[in-house]
């Protein structure tokens, strides 16, 4: 009993393991000011982990928890194109059980140095970079209250930065939490320090974005910073995330471009003979300014219309094709201001029914992605115009679940 005691009074040190912070998350309509620009995909990641604490290299303790990860990244890339996961934070929670042992041993305070924060990026060069391998994140005095949950986040001020990756020629790149560790000394009012080392690794499905690679050669590197990143704490092995998508369009054969956005709940990854919906989700329309000029010198001062198409492809799951603005979705009426873009909120209120989606036999993964869109438009109140919109290439991804 004393043994079992002492090893659970262990695993509360690992609460100086990793990233974080806290904020709020849109529900229903997907409000304007946190959709991000065109191009960019923000998301909050809460994917479940184990850690193995081991005292003098010998293993004494395990404790599945959750890692919370937030971040920015590029919808697409470029071959060869150097590019980065920015705005990165993070924390992991323990519960209140694990803190209330901590009397036992008159433990009050926690030192924690983070020597492994490993992001891998599947495809790229390299495919993983440990982020505190040459400056690692120290954390001293962490208060423990015995019988609170504790949460601990890094970094300690400000967000960190992963990079540069670079891009392979085609395929896909897919971001990844490669594991954590930290040497942590639990420290004892009784005048000692229990020194611990703490090493976590994904336990599910382990693919928190997945990037389309193609397009033309010699693009500029993709530093992401001003994102906004409005997010509640999702549930284990979920994601909250909203990604821009860049459409290339025809107005009735004139070229436009544009931003369909798709917010929403996902998986982080599905059971076999499983299916999986999006939850809370909905979408927002992004016209940039360049496109508002355009129709202007048209002769047009305001549109409106419906969405007549959304089609959401998925690879290894059915369908293949899921329409998520059949029956349509109104663009309320809106005013051209020269040189302002505009973002609407589609729909403008409610959510969007996305899914379900159950996975082919055998398939190893479900990714969703964005394809065709279309939409009507009524400019100046009365002339009427159709928009069609092709898949974007490359590939704009929403999630890749996989399979277990």
């Amino acid at each position: 009993m004393r043994l079992r005691r002492r090893l659970a009074a262990l695993a509360v040190g690992l609460a100086a393991l990793l990233p974080g912070t806290m904020v709020a998350t849109p529900a229903h309509a997907l409000p304007p000011d946190i959709v991000p620009e065109v191009g960019v995909d923000t998301g909050r990641f809460k994917l479940p982990i184990g850690c193995t604490i081991t005292l003098a290299g010998i293993p004494v303790f395990y404790l599945p928890t959750d890692v919370d990860v937030q971040g920015v990244a590029p919808v697409q890339l470029g071959p060869g194109q150097e590019f980065w996961l920015t705005q990165g934070s993070g924390s992991i929670t323990f519960p209140s059980w694990l803190t209330a042992l901590t009397p036992i041993l008159g433990i009050e305070t926690a030192d924690a140095k983070v020597t492994n924060l490993s992001i891998g990026a599947e495809n790229a060069t390299p495919e993983t970079i440990n982020i505190a391998e040459d400056d690692p994140f120290v954390i001293d005095d962490i208060a423990i209250t015995p019988g609170e949950e504790l949460e601990v986040g890094l970094p300690l001020d400000g967000t960190f930065d992963v990079g540069p990756y670079t891009a392979p020629d085609d395929g896909a790149v897919t971001f990844k939490f490669d594991g954590a560790v930290a040497e942590i000394a639990l420290n004892s009012s009784l005048g000692f320090s229990i020194p611990i080392k703490a090493d976590c690794k994904a336990t599910q499905g382990n693919a928190l974005l997945r990037v389309g690679v193609g397009g033309p050669e010699g693009q500029p590197p993709a530093k992401i910073q001003g994102a906004p990143l409005d997010f509640a704490e999702p549930d284990s092995n979920e994601v909250i995330g909203i990604i821009n998508a860049p459409y290339e369009c025809s107005l009735n054969g004139t070229p436009l471009n544009v931003g369909i956005a798709v917010g929403g709940n996902f998986p982080l990854s599905m059971r076999r003979g499983s299916s999986f919906s999006f939850t809370d989700a909905s979408g927002a329309l992004t016209i940039p300014a360049e496109t508002v000029n355009q129709l202007i010198d048209m002769g047009y001062t305001s549109a409106s219309g419906e969405v007549t198409k959304l089609d959401l492809n998925v690879e290894g799951g059915s369908p293949a094709i899921d329409n998520v603005a059949d029956g349509g979705i109104d663009i309320p009426t809106v005013q051209l201001v020269r040189d302002q873009k505009i973002v609407l909120s589609l729909p403008a209120n409610g959510t969007l029914t996305a899914g379900p989606y159950s996975a082919n036999a055998g398939a190893e993964s479900v990714a969703v992605s964005m394809g065709d869109a279309a939409a009507n438009f009524t400019f100046n109140g009365s002339t009427k115009a159709t928009a069609t919109c092709e898949t974007p290439s490359p590939t704009v991804y929403l999630v890749d679940t996989p399979v277990t």
